[in-house]
Protein backbone atom coordinates (compact mmCIF):
# COMPACT_ATOMS: atom_id res chain seq x y z
CA UNK A 1 0.00 0.00 0.00
CA UNK A 2 2.43 2.62 -0.94
CA UNK A 3 0.41 4.51 -3.40
CA UNK A 4 -3.69 4.94 -3.56
CA UNK A 5 -5.64 6.27 -6.34
CA UNK A 6 -8.11 8.35 -5.12
CA UNK A 7 -11.08 9.31 -7.45
CA UNK A 8 -12.64 13.03 -7.56
CA UNK A 9 -14.71 15.43 -9.39
CA UNK A 10 -12.44 17.70 -10.75
CA UNK A 11 -14.00 20.97 -8.91
CA UNK A 12 -13.44 18.47 -5.77
CA UNK A 13 -9.97 18.01 -6.86
CA UNK A 14 -9.37 21.85 -7.04
CA UNK A 15 -10.86 22.36 -4.13
CA UNK A 16 -8.46 19.48 -2.26
CA UNK A 17 -5.08 21.41 -3.72
CA UNK A 18 -6.35 24.84 -2.89
CA UNK A 19 -6.93 24.22 0.79
CA UNK A 20 -3.87 23.40 1.33
CA UNK A 21 -3.29 20.00 1.69
CA UNK A 22 0.10 18.31 0.88
CA UNK A 23 1.75 15.04 -0.90
CA UNK A 24 2.21 12.77 0.32
CA UNK A 25 -0.06 12.23 3.42
CA UNK A 26 -0.10 10.53 6.03
CA UNK A 27 -3.07 8.18 6.55
CA UNK A 28 -3.87 6.32 9.57
CA UNK A 29 -4.42 2.57 8.65
CA UNK A 30 -5.57 1.07 12.19
CA UNK A 31 -3.13 1.77 14.59
CA UNK A 32 0.14 2.23 11.60
CA UNK A 33 0.59 5.29 10.08
CA UNK A 34 2.30 5.16 6.56
CA UNK A 35 3.08 7.39 3.89
CA UNK A 36 0.64 7.28 0.97
CA UNK A 37 1.10 9.43 -2.37
CA UNK A 38 -2.27 10.43 -3.62
CA UNK A 39 -2.84 10.50 -7.65
CA UNK A 40 -5.83 13.03 -8.18
CA UNK A 41 -7.72 11.74 -11.46
CA UNK A 42 -10.80 13.15 -12.95
CA UNK A 43 -13.93 11.29 -12.51
CA UNK A 44 -15.26 8.73 -15.27
CA UNK A 45 -17.16 9.82 -17.73
CA UNK A 46 -20.69 8.20 -16.57
CA UNK A 47 -20.37 10.33 -12.99
CA UNK A 48 -19.89 13.55 -14.92
CA UNK A 49 -22.46 15.91 -14.53
CA UNK A 50 -24.76 16.89 -18.45
CA UNK A 51 -25.20 20.33 -17.33
CA UNK A 52 -24.36 22.78 -19.89
CA UNK A 53 -21.25 25.28 -19.28
CA UNK A 54 -22.20 29.09 -19.97
CA UNK A 55 -21.16 29.03 -23.92
CA UNK A 56 -19.70 32.42 -23.55
CA UNK A 57 -16.77 31.54 -22.02
CA UNK A 58 -15.11 29.95 -25.21
CA UNK A 59 -15.49 33.69 -26.08
CA UNK A 60 -12.30 34.04 -24.04
CA UNK A 61 -10.21 32.98 -26.24
CA UNK A 62 -7.35 34.97 -26.09
CA UNK A 63 -6.60 33.90 -22.13
CA UNK A 64 -6.21 36.45 -19.18
CA UNK A 65 -3.82 39.47 -20.55
CA UNK A 66 -1.88 39.40 -17.19
CA UNK A 67 0.21 35.28 -17.89
CA UNK A 68 0.54 36.68 -21.25
CA UNK A 69 2.44 40.22 -19.90
CA UNK A 70 4.53 37.99 -17.75
CA UNK A 71 5.67 35.56 -20.67
CA UNK A 72 6.82 38.00 -22.96
CA UNK A 73 8.91 39.96 -20.13
CA UNK A 74 10.60 36.59 -19.02
CA UNK A 75 11.15 35.85 -22.88
CA UNK A 76 12.50 39.96 -23.24
CA UNK A 77 14.73 39.21 -20.63
CA UNK A 78 15.63 35.46 -21.43
CA UNK A 79 16.91 37.28 -24.75
CA UNK A 80 18.39 40.03 -23.21
CA UNK A 81 20.22 39.56 -19.76
CA UNK A 82 21.69 42.64 -19.78
CA UNK A 83 19.03 44.62 -20.55
CA UNK A 84 18.07 47.67 -17.84
CA UNK A 85 15.19 46.83 -15.57
CA UNK A 86 12.16 46.73 -16.86
CA UNK A 87 8.88 48.82 -15.77
CA UNK A 88 6.00 46.10 -15.69
CA UNK A 89 2.94 47.63 -16.62
CA UNK A 90 1.10 44.04 -15.92
CA UNK A 91 -0.42 42.63 -12.81
CA UNK A 92 0.27 44.91 -9.67
CA UNK A 93 1.01 43.99 -6.07
CA UNK A 94 1.87 45.13 -2.59
CA UNK A 95 5.16 46.27 -1.97
CA UNK A 96 5.08 47.28 1.48
CA UNK A 97 4.49 45.76 4.74
CA UNK A 98 0.76 46.28 6.70
CA UNK A 99 0.85 49.98 9.06
CA UNK A 100 1.14 48.91 12.43
CA UNK A 101 -2.16 50.65 13.25
CA UNK A 102 -4.15 48.38 10.57
CA UNK A 103 -2.11 45.41 11.76
CA UNK A 104 -3.23 45.68 15.02
CA UNK A 105 -6.81 46.50 14.27
CA UNK A 106 -7.00 42.84 12.35
CA UNK A 107 -5.46 41.00 15.24
CA UNK A 108 -7.78 42.59 17.42
CA UNK A 109 -10.60 41.94 15.53
CA UNK A 110 -9.38 38.09 14.95
CA UNK A 111 -8.63 37.31 18.85
CA UNK A 112 -12.19 38.56 19.16
CA UNK A 113 -13.48 35.83 17.62
CA UNK A 114 -11.33 33.38 20.04
CA UNK A 115 -13.81 34.27 23.05
CA UNK A 116 -17.42 33.21 23.74
CA UNK A 117 -17.98 36.78 25.31
CA UNK A 118 -16.64 39.06 22.26
CA UNK A 119 -17.37 36.64 19.46
CA UNK A 120 -19.47 38.18 17.08
CA UNK A 121 -20.26 35.49 14.11
CA UNK A 122 -21.39 37.26 10.07
CA UNK A 123 -21.99 40.56 10.75
CA UNK A 124 -24.64 43.44 9.04
CA UNK A 125 -24.99 42.51 5.02
CA UNK A 126 -24.06 46.61 4.57
CA UNK A 127 -20.83 46.49 6.75
CA UNK A 128 -20.18 46.87 10.55
CA UNK A 129 -22.40 49.68 11.32
CA UNK A 130 -19.22 51.29 13.23
CA UNK A 131 -16.98 51.38 10.06
CA UNK A 132 -19.80 52.74 7.78
CA UNK A 133 -20.27 55.74 10.24
CA UNK A 134 -16.59 56.36 10.03
CA UNK A 135 -16.44 56.12 6.34
CA UNK A 136 -19.40 58.57 6.07
CA UNK A 137 -17.62 60.91 9.15
CA UNK A 138 -14.10 61.08 7.55
CA UNK A 139 -14.46 60.16 4.25
CA UNK A 140 -17.14 62.05 3.33
CA UNK A 141 -16.59 64.48 6.05
CA UNK A 142 -20.62 63.96 6.91
CA UNK A 143 -22.37 64.76 3.63
CA UNK A 144 -23.87 61.48 3.84
CA UNK A 145 -25.27 59.19 6.14
CA UNK A 146 -23.77 55.99 7.21
CA UNK A 147 -26.90 54.23 6.40
CA UNK A 148 -26.29 55.35 2.48
CA UNK A 149 -22.09 53.52 2.91
CA UNK A 150 -22.21 49.66 1.79
CA UNK A 151 -18.91 48.03 2.69
CA UNK A 152 -18.78 45.31 -0.13
CA UNK A 153 -15.38 42.61 -0.99
CA UNK A 154 -14.17 44.56 -4.09
CA UNK A 155 -14.83 46.90 -7.35
CA UNK A 156 -14.65 44.00 -9.39
CA UNK A 157 -17.19 41.94 -7.67
CA UNK A 158 -19.70 44.87 -7.53
CA UNK A 159 -19.58 45.07 -10.97
CA UNK A 160 -20.57 41.74 -11.55
CA UNK A 161 -23.46 42.26 -9.48
CA UNK A 162 -24.47 45.58 -11.17
CA UNK A 163 -23.92 43.14 -14.22
CA UNK A 164 -26.35 40.30 -13.12
CA UNK A 165 -29.59 43.49 -12.03
CA UNK A 166 -28.87 44.71 -15.21
CA UNK A 167 -28.78 41.73 -17.20
CA UNK A 168 -27.58 40.82 -21.21
CA UNK A 169 -29.22 42.82 -22.90
CA UNK A 170 -27.23 46.03 -21.73
CA UNK A 171 -24.36 48.03 -23.91
CA UNK A 172 -21.33 48.39 -21.58
CA UNK A 173 -18.74 50.68 -22.05
CA UNK A 174 -14.94 50.16 -20.83
CA UNK A 175 -12.22 52.32 -20.64
CA UNK A 176 -9.44 51.37 -23.42
CA UNK A 177 -6.76 50.14 -22.11
CA UNK A 178 -9.14 48.69 -19.22
CA UNK A 179 -8.48 46.39 -16.46
CA UNK A 180 -8.86 42.80 -18.24
CA UNK A 181 -11.56 41.81 -16.17
CA UNK A 182 -14.10 43.78 -16.60
CA UNK A 183 -13.82 43.26 -20.41
CA UNK A 184 -14.36 39.39 -19.72
CA UNK A 185 -16.98 39.97 -17.20
CA UNK A 186 -18.99 41.81 -19.85
CA UNK A 187 -18.36 38.75 -22.59
CA UNK A 188 -19.69 36.08 -19.36
CA UNK A 189 -22.46 37.61 -19.34
CA UNK A 190 -23.62 37.81 -22.31
CA UNK A 191 -23.05 41.53 -23.63
CA UNK A 192 -20.95 40.81 -26.32
CA UNK A 193 -20.16 39.39 -29.57
CA UNK A 194 -17.50 37.90 -30.77
CA UNK A 195 -13.99 39.09 -30.65
CA UNK A 196 -12.80 41.44 -33.73
CA UNK A 197 -9.83 39.70 -34.73
CA UNK A 198 -8.09 42.92 -36.55
CA UNK A 199 -8.97 45.14 -33.25
CA UNK A 200 -8.94 42.24 -30.78
CA UNK A 201 -11.57 43.97 -29.34
CA UNK A 202 -15.55 42.55 -28.71
CA UNK A 203 -18.12 43.70 -30.58
CA UNK A 204 -21.33 44.96 -29.01
CA UNK A 205 -18.88 46.78 -25.99
CA UNK A 206 -18.36 50.35 -26.83
CA UNK A 207 -14.25 51.15 -25.91
CA UNK A 208 -13.41 54.62 -24.49
CA UNK A 209 -10.09 55.77 -25.50
CA UNK A 210 -7.72 56.53 -22.58
CA UNK A 211 -4.55 58.26 -23.93
CA UNK A 212 -2.73 61.59 -24.47
CA UNK A 213 -4.74 63.55 -26.44
CA UNK A 214 -7.43 63.73 -23.69
CA UNK A 215 -5.20 63.31 -20.84
CA UNK A 216 -5.98 59.77 -20.30
CA UNK A 217 -9.53 60.62 -19.02
CA UNK A 218 -12.41 59.57 -21.67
Amino acid sequence: FNEMRVILPISLSFAFLAHGFLLPLKLELGKVQKSKLIEMVAAPASTVTSVNRNQNFAKLAAGYLFPEIARRRNAYLAENPNTRPIISLGIGDTTLPIPAHILSGLINGASKLGSKETYSGYGAEQGISALREKIAENLYNGKIKADEVFVSDGAKCDIARLQLMFGSEVVSAVQDPSYPVYVDTSVIMGQTGSVNKDTSQFEKIVYMPCNPTNDFFP
